[in-house]
């Protein structure tokens, strides 16, 4: 577990004992800010993987092959 799962159950448990009256959002906010995170770090890669296969196959089309 990394430190926004660790952050997120912590604020959980702490909500659900009524230690802090955060709204959910601020709770679950680690979370968030974690599976944004994932999310752009997959864009970037699958971007990248869809410009070297359109790179590789104009290369292939200009060898002839």
């Amino acid at each position: 577990m990394g430190i926004a799962e660790v952050l997120t159950t912590v604020f959980v448990v702490l909500k659900l004992t009524d230690v802090i009256t955060w709204s959910w959002w601020l709770v679950l906010l680690p979370a968030i800010i974690s599976f944004s995170f994932y999310a752009i770090i997959l864009v970037v890669k699958l971007v990248t993987v869809l410009i070297a296969v359109v790179a590789v196959k104009k290369r292939e089309k200009r060898a002839g092959l």
